[in-house]
């Protein structure tokens, strides 16, 4: 849901230079989007009706300008995983209060296996972060 309104979000922005890529930490590959998902984020415009799932690759690591995360394990083990690469890591919750990244944000609940409603109040909340991150990424050198 996220990069896939990041993708819309920032080119809206001017800023269809930026690459956007989707990774898990989990490996799990050429998964669809849930119905919830593909149902809440069309409700708004995005269509995630061709979305895949793949596992991060190193090389995705080693390129990336910025990873945004989704929770403080994810960050945690990126860092583990790749204590070589040299890439700004943010969780997503710390653009919620604005393009000033907070340093010690809350993770984002993962809504799968939950109801249609709480994708919406994920989607808000993440249509709110990346509305922020967007203002970030304008203002970086």
């Amino acid at each position: 849901m996220a990069a896939e309104y990041f993708r819309s979000r920032a080119a809206r922005a001017g800023l269809s230079h930026v690459a956007v890529d989707s990774a898990g930490t989990l490996g799990i590959y050429d998964r669809g989007a849930s119905p919830e998902a593909i149902e809440a984020m069309k409700e708004v415009g995005v269509d995630l009706g061709g979305h895949r799932s793949k596992g991060l690759e190193a090389s995705g690591m080693r390129t990336a300008d910025l990873v945004i995360v989704m929770s403080w394990d994810h960050r945690e083990e990126l860092a583990a995983r790749y204590p070589d690469a040299d890439v700004d890591r943010y969780l997503l919750r710390a653009f919620e209060k604005g393009p000033e990244p907070d340093a010690d944000p809350l993770d984002l609940q993962d809504p799968i296996g939950r109801e249609l409603e709480f994708y919406r109040t994920q989607r808000e909340l993440i249509m709110a972060c990346v509305d922020h991150l967007v203002l970030f990424i304008k203002h970086l050198p």
